[in-house]
């Protein structure tokens, strides 16, 4: 099952940490948008979710010079990585910018993900 979101505060928080299952499923990922480091909330918590299953993916949109990983927006990164292997069985939660949540949600969709495996914020 892909479980792929960005956060807003304690929403997926929440879900990570009360044990959802993640080390049950197969790929879940959360792609975590912010404009820098500094704004990045949870980053000391990185390493335990990694070890509870889920494979986080950061995206900067105003990175420094000396950031390496993903840039731009949370829904481009998502569209560049396109990992959808079963859409049977994906499911995904969506925190946060609503053009953020309706372009990754029209991603899915179009690769076969049923709309009503999508939990937003909205």
């Amino acid at each position: 099952m892909n479980c792929t979101s960005t956060i807003l505060e304690n929403p997926i928080r929440s879900l990570i940490e009360s044990g959802f299952g993640a080390e049950k499923r197969s790929d879940v990922r959360l792609y975590y948008g912010a404009r820098n480091l500094n704004r990045m909330a949870y980053q000391e918590r990185f390493k335990d979710w990694n070890s509870s299953g889920v494979d986080i993916v950061p995206v900067l949109s105003q990175p420094d010079d000396s950031w390496t990983g993903e840039q731009g927006y949370v829904q481009a990164a998502f569209a560049r990585a396109r990992r959808i292997f079963s859409p049977q069985s994906t499911g995904a939660v969506l925190c946060g910018q609503k053009q953020m949540t309706e372009e990754v949600t029209s991603i899915l969709v179009g690769d076969g993900v049923s709309s009503e495996k999508i939990l937003k914020n909205f």
